[in-house]
């Protein structure tokens, strides 16, 4: 019988070792695909539901309080189909004062129980009035509500840290048929 020498029997083992692998790896690579990761591939994502074929009238009233006096309302009004996006920018200049601002972003969604969804963006930059209260004065806003068509609600109470001032916004959601 031959003896094989150290060296040769950690050749033989190595070139044993390779051969096995890539042997391995091509049964692997040759395998077809389960049924459950062909399912998964195959199906297209899915899209995004498609509104129906509605409109909503937002209102949406500012009530701006300073004081003992009549409050200053502000009301915005815009019509977004369901699903969709509005945005209404409005602004101004007053010399003595600065910008004046009321922007509002609204995306409604009719849900199946009729009540709607309504994402909210408001930013508010109102004429300061004058005397002792801040120099500059703003409220931004983001919410999400459920509200019912048709009903009056009250999304926001916020307080003014420099003064007495209260702004309250309130929504309505009409569905327009």
């Amino acid at each position: 019988m031959q003896k094989i020498t150290l060296r040769q029997f950690a050749g033989i083992a190595l070139v044993s070792t390779l051969a096995l692998a890539t042997a391995s790896a091509q049964t692997t690579s040759q395998t077809p695909p389960s049924k459950s990761t062909e399912t998964v591939t195959s199906r297209p994502a899915p899209s995004d539901p498609v509104g129906q074929p509605v409109n909503i009238k937002l209102d949406v009233t500012i009530t701006d309080q300073t004081g003992p006096g009549d409050p200053v309302r502000k009301v915005v009004t815009m019509v977004v189909a369901d699903r969709g996006n509005g945005s209404i920018r409005s602004g101004g200049l007053i010399r003595s004062q600065g910008p004046v601002r009321i922007n509002i972003d609204a995306s409604p969604i009719l849900l199946q129980n009729g009540a709607i969804r309504l994402r909210l963006g408001l930013e508010y930059n109102p004429r300061v009035a004058g005397g002792d209260g801040p120099a500059e004065s703003s409220l931004n806003e983001q919410i999400t509500v459920i509200l019912d068509a048709g009903k009056s609600m009250i999304v926001s109470q916020a307080a003014d840290p420099a003064s007495d001032r209260k702004i309250m916004v309130e929504v309505r959601a009409t569905l327009m048929k």
